[in-house]
This record gives structure tokens, sequence and C-alpha cells, in this order.
């Protein structure tokens, strides 16, 4: 975790190791709490009952609550952030077919997994502009996918763009798969998945139905 950096939401870094142990335990317990039970079960009260930190202690090193909350975020992020790329890596240079269906399957299971922390995000536009940057996940989907479909330019359709595609098939299906957690799922995850994979062949020139199920 990067303990130094100035936009960490730290009051003041830790300079000793007691301090950054003390620090990370702190981080370590409000992210088990986050996977667990989501940001509204999270209090300074709790932590310090986990951890066996005083509350005192707790706020010498952070401000408030939602700096506690977005410093355990920007650790998983960290920590999940090199498999994401690879795999990233991986799918862009799948055929298109295949690229979709994996595309769509690893989005809905990060967002069914991170559900609670993405609603949080959503309510707190500042800190998702924040992980946005310090990940620089939009660059590099918007890279990998337009270097997908340059490699397969004559499965796509020839009148829009590889930016363009790139930027629909992705904008598309993030936005669409936010707004149905963010809505309290109302229609079923599988028709979402089903739909969402023959939205995005739509891209293609030949563009014929995905088995059911699929």
């Amino acid at each position: 975790m990067a303990l130094d950096n100035p936009s960490s939401g730290l009051r003041k870094a830790p300079q000793q190791h007691r301090s950054r142990e003390l620090v990370a335990k702190i981080v370590e317990a409000t992210g088990k709490l986050l996977a667990a039970e989501g940001p509204e079960a999270i209090t300074t009260n709790r932590i310090a009952d986990i951890t066996g930190i005083s509350k005192g202690s707790i706020y010498q090193y952070f401000r408030t609550k939602d700096d506690i909350i977005m410093a355990a975020i920007r650790d998983a992020a960290e920590r999940q952030l090199p498999t994401v790329r690879s795999a990233l890596a991986a799918n862009a240079l799948a055929p298109p077919r295949q690229m979709i269906d994996s595309a769509i399957d690893m989005l809905i299971a990060f967002t069914t997994e991170n559900t609670a922390v993405l609603r949080y995000l959503s309510k707190n536009p500042e800190f998702a502009r924040e992980v946005e940057a310090s990940s620089n996940m939009p660059v590099l989907m918007q890279t990998m996918m337009t270097l997908h479909v340059q490699q397969y330019r004559a499965e796509y359709h020839a009148d829009l763009e590889s930016e363009t595609i790139a930027w629909l098939f992705i904008n598309s299906a993030i936005t669409t798969t936010l707004f149905f957690f963010e809505s309290g799922t109302p229609i079923n995850l599988e028709q979402l998945r089903l739909g969402l994979k023959r939205t995005a062949a739509g891209l293609l020139v030949e563009a014929s139905p995905h088995p059911t199920g699929s």
C-alpha cells in the first residue's frame, strides 16, 4: 500500500515501522469489513474493536471514516490491478466472439464481487474519479480494445472507426452493468449477460445471434 502517496487520505504519513504496521492493520481490517458487509457497516468503533487500536490512534492517521474506506479501496485496487491488466491484455488477442464473451463475463464477475464498493463510489464521484485516475484503467481498456479491433478490422463494421467501436463497446457494457446493480438488479442476471453479448455482437459485420445461454 502506498502510504506515502500524498493523495492517500492520510492525516500524516507513518514514519516508523510500528506506525506503518498500525496503519496497515487499520486498512486490512477495513478491507475485510468492506468485502463482507459493505461500506455502510464500517464505523471507527468497529475498526477499533477489531484491531484493538484506539479511535484516537486511528484519527491520528486518518481524518475521516471515508478516508479509511478509500485507503482500503486503494489497497484492494493495487492488489487487483495486475491480474485485471493481464486478463485484459490476453483477452484483446482473442477473436471477436471469444473476446466479447470473455469481456462481458469478466465485467459481470468483477461487478458482482465489488457491488458494495461500486455503489459507494457512485455516491462519491470525487473518490471514483481518483480511483480511475490512479489505476489508469479507462485508458488501458480503450487502448486494448482499439488494438483488438485493429487486429480484427475486417470483422467489424468498416464505417465505424476502431476507436469508436472500442468506446461504444466499453462504455455501453460498463454503464449498463453498473446501472443494473445500482438499480437493485431489475432483470435476471443471465438475461443481462446474454443481452450485453448480443448488443456487442452488433458491432460485428456478421452479427449472428449467440446460442441461448452463451
